[in-house]
């Protein structure tokens, strides 16, 4: 039985350890840029992992609009996002308030993320934003 209980804790750790993606990946700026460009592309995968859990919620309501209006999903998969910059403030180790500017299609935009840190990883709070 606690072979059973190490193997468990075991995988634990390795799913929690891949959530962050490499070390380069896990800080705000980062991650930031990698919530942008998949949200304006439809990439809900990437979406849900950039998320804490009880946010997902919200990316599976929306993911469930898309499959209502596939013609829109397909439109959105297409668009061209280019970050332009990200400047982020940490307001203490677990919070960083985020603002991206990027461009989607060409059109000029700029939006605020805030991010916690949880388990070590970086990850947009859509309840905040």
């Amino acid at each position: 039985m606690n072979k059973i209980k190490l193997l468990f804790v075991g995988l634990l750790a390795i799913v929690a350890g891949s959530a962050c993606h490499s070390k380069k990946a896990n800080t705000p700026e980062e991650v930031t840029k990698a919530y942008v460009i998949a949200c304006y592309t439809a990439d809900f995968d990437q979406m849900y992992k950039l998320t804490p859990q009880n946010n997902r919620v919200i990316i599976q309501q929306l993911q469930n609009q898309m499959n209502n209006h596939p013609e829109a999903w397909e439109s959105i998969k297409k668009n061209e996002v280019e970050i332009v910059d990200v400047k982020c403030v940490m307001q203490n180790d677990s919070v960083a308030e985020c603002e991206c500017e990027f461009l989607i299609n060409k059109a000029k935009r700029t939006m605020p993320y805030d991010l916690r840190k949880e388990n070590d990883c970086w990850l947009v709070d859509l309840r905040s934003n």
